[in-house]
Order: structure tokens, then sequence, then C-alpha cells
């Protein structure tokens, strides 16, 4: 579902929520991959 929409000049960008979590925890899954993927790209870049 498109929630906000914006125009700059002739560009249209529109924030579309779909794949945003919306439980708990679906926002726990998200919190946990960020971090897996964040202690990843911290240790590969040592």
């Amino acid at each position: 579902m498109i929630i906000k929409e914006y125009s700059i000049g002739d560009t249209k960008i529109q924030i579309d929520d779909t794949y945003f979590p919306k439980t708990e925890e679906e926002k726990q899954v998200v919190y946990e991959e960020f971090n897996r993927i964040g202690c990843i790209i911290l240790t590969e870049t040592d």
C-alpha cells in the first residue's frame, strides 16, 4: 500500500509499506537479520 507520495520536479516518489514488518515477531526477525549481516560485514573488513 502506498503510504506517502512526493514529487520533486518531474520525479514521483512513492513509499510503499508492503514489505515493512508489521508485527513484533516480524520486527524481531528483521532486527536479528540486520545484526547478523552487520556482524559479517564487521568481521570481513578487519
